[in-house]
């Protein structure tokens, strides 16, 4: 790995440690290169302890973590690196946690980026800090949220703007309905997006590219000189005609 890589994905771990953390009711590092995340929402993607790479002791580090996340009794999940899948694997099986995804990261050089002319002026996307019930809509929708679990999820996002945490809401609206919406973090020098989604009843109609391109533009002007996120295999192929590039893969272990 080149200095240069190793430097990006630093900064993706800078920016995926900020915004769990702006979410969280509380968070522990289990030493420098692995954190449990706690949001206390009913989901398991939202409660996590992420490994971001093996260290001399990470065994037992790693049986800490989950241990820590178990007396929370929500439901969690474990991320680790696919390059270290086959180190943890069977440790995490003995604690009852089995493989259930897998996620790639990537990054944008915002250098090099330049959004659509007429993409960027035909979409109505707005700032929704100041009214998260519309951001919510599409997110709930897309990650099929029940009521309480979106109104969790909102709770978190208000606290985070409370303590004062970067983050921005973003919506797209066709005829004056939210239909699509994400999350912005910004970091030194680099952006995430979280959160995407659009309204089961409106996938497939290039609303989230619009959407996405409109706050790359933003985040461009504030300065930012890369962009990361976390993509499932669903949203692969969206982001890399974004222009977005694979950093590396996570997988996901989760209760049985």
């Amino acid at each position: 790995m080149t200095q240069a890589g190793a430097s990006i994905i630093d900064l993706y771990h800078r920016a995926e440690d900020y915004f769990f953390v702006s979410i969280s009711q509380f968070h522990r590092p289990f030493g420098p290169d692995l954190s449990a995340y706690c949001t206390g929402v009913e989901a398991s993607s939202l409660n996590l302890l992420i490994m971001r790479d093996l260290g001399a002791d990470s065994a037992a580090r790693l049986a800490e973590g989950v241990a820590f996340l178990q007396r929370t009794d929500m439901p969690f999940c474990v991320v680790v690196p696919e390059i270290h899948v086959s180190r943890v694997s069977e440790q995490l099986r003995q604690q009852r946690l089995l493989p259930a995804d897998r996620t790639t990261c990537m990054v944008l050089d915002l250098a090099a980026y330049e959004a659509p002319a007429s993409l960027q002026s035909q979409a109505d996307v707005r700032s929704t800090d100041d009214c998260l019930e519309d951001w919510g809509a599409p997110v709930g929708s897309a990650f099929e949220s029940s009521g309480g679990g979106i109104e969790q999820y909102l709770a978190r996002h208000r606290a985070a703007a409370q303590t004062g945490r970067n983050l921005r809401h973003f919506t797209l609206y066709a005829d004056q309905r939210p239909v699509s919406a994400l999350t912005l973090s910004m970091g030194a020098g680099v952006a995430r997006l979280d959160d995407i989604g659009t309204l089961q009843a409106c996938q497939g109609r290039g609303h989230a590219t619009a959407l996405i391109h409109s706050v790359l533009a933003f985040v461009k002007a504030q300065g930012a000189s890369s962009c990361v996120l976390e993509a499932s295999l669903d949203g692969l192929s969206i982001y890399r005609k974004l222009g977005f590039k694979r950093l590396f893969d996570y997988c996901t272990f989760c209760e049985e």
